[in-house]
């Protein structure tokens, strides 16, 4: 992966704030784990309502998971003020997720000024479960 440079020196404060006020995974109790430019790193436990009568997580919630760790990874290379929002996004699930805590690192593949190429993978168990690639639109504000 190629090692990218932040265009503003306060950026992990700044991704560290939006996953506080912005992110599903952060209002269900996840945990930012890693912000390094262009890598986020986000955990989630097991939120009340999660899991599916059978036991896995549900898909939404690893959807939900994935897309923040792209919207994170993706506004560490943004400048101060800059947007970044969802395009579009696909996943792939891999398996059924079961296990306590599930992973989603995301890295950004090709940055932009006006579009950012993301894609996460996560994991519980130790073992890939989804995966997602992602095309996130970067503004600033008007």
């Amino acid at each position: 992966m190629p090692e990218f440079q932040p265009r503003d020196p306060a950026y992990a404060e700044r991704v560290a704030e939006a996953f506080r006020d912005e992110s599903a995974a952060s209002k269900w109790g996840g945990e930012l784990r890693s912000i390094s430019p262009g890598v986020a790193e986000v955990t989630l436990g097991n939120p009340g309502g999660s899991r599916m009568p059978t036991g896995p997580i549900h898909r939404s919630y690893l959807a939900a998971l994935l897309d923040d760790s792209c919207l994170l990874a993706a506004l560490s290379l943004t400048s101060p003020g800059d947007l970044v929002r969802t395009v579009e996004y696909k996943v792939n699930y891999l398996s059924v997720t079961t296990g306590e805590c599930v992973v989603a690192r995301a890295e950004v593949v090709r940055p932009g000024r006006s579009i950012t190429v993301c894609r996460a993978g996560a994991y519980a168990d130790g073992r890939l479960v989804a995966r997602m690639l992602a095309t996130l639109a970067v503004s600033r504000p008007a």
